[in-house]
């Protein structure tokens, strides 16, 4: 269990090494970030994965850079993400605006009336797929959680994105991770039978790395968020079983489920 206090610094608390575990039981109880009933009664939700790891990297990166972060999220839906940072922020004793300066949010429609009740410092409705200038140049991190699966051709967003960030900005992508060698078989049955999660394209661990490295990036850290998702299971009140996903997504990238990758621009 971490200890928190009030007055606490970026680089005090996100250590290299350092999984808050604590949060996804702490932050659950005040925001419900579209779980189901079964999911919430759970101390560690696999679902909130998607957020807890790219908090962790934003918490480093800030850390790293000495300065509150100036971030751009592309796709940000309902607001999840930006929720999930400054209750986290809160539950480990630190200002929020030690870790964060400027939270802009991107997404092709937005979402007003949830999008109300979170402070971004700046709202932009644009689609990325097709009109990338409209992605703001001057971001320190770039956040794509679950956007790349619903276009047609990611490896062009991507090269897109990478021309328009400056040198040193840090990717936090993640995204439906599923086995390379089966990604031609699979991506045409996705786009033949759409169904309502709109998922387009098919993308791996090493899909995303091929495209990003080619693009000038470099992969800083890769992982995967799960062995097993176990979703509503009574795994998700172990705190030994979200270390063994964390432990198992770290050494076995690849593994099917979801992928979160982090990577910057040389």
């Amino acid at each position: 269990m971490i200890t928190t206090r009030a007055g606490a610094r970026p680089a005090e608390l996100f250590a290299a090494t350092a999984w808050h575990h604590e949060i996804n039981a702490r932050i659950t109880g005040d925001h419900d970030f579209l779980l189901t009933e079964r999911q919430r009664s759970r101390r560690y939700p696999s679902r909130l994965l998607r957020y807890f790891i790219p908090f962790h990297w934003l918490g480093r990166e800030a850390a790293r850079r000495g300065r509150p972060l100036k971030v751009c999220e592309i796709g940000i839906a309902h607001g999840l993400m930006l929720r999930y940072v400054l209750s986290g922020l809160e539950h480990l004793g630190l200002d929020p605006d030690d870790v964060i300066g400027d939270w802009i949010g991107v997404d092709m429609k937005l979402l007003h009336d949830d999008l109300a009740k979170v402070p971004y410092d700046g709202l932009i409705e644009a689609n990325f797929e097709t009109e990338p200038e409209k992605i703001p140049g001057d971001c320190d991190v770039y956040v794509l959680l679950h956007v790349l699966e619903h276009l047609y051709e990611p490896e062009r967003a991507i090269r897109q994105l990478v021309s328009r960030v400056p040198s040193g900005a840090l990717l936090l992508v993640g995204f439906p991770s599923h086995l390379h060698p089966f990604i031609p078989l699979r991506e045409p049955r996705l786009r033949a039978h759409t169904n309502s999660n709109g998922h387009v394209s098919a993308l791996s661990a090493r899909r995303f790395n091929v495209a990003a490295r080619s693009n000038g990036c470099d992969i800083e850290e890769a992982r995967g968020a799960f062995f097993l998702r176990a979703s509503g299971m009574f795994l998700e009140d172990q705190r030994w079983w979200q270390q063994f996903n964390l432990a198992w997504g770290r050494l076995v990238p690849g593994w099917f489920g979801e992928v979160y990758i982090a990577a910057r621009k040389r």
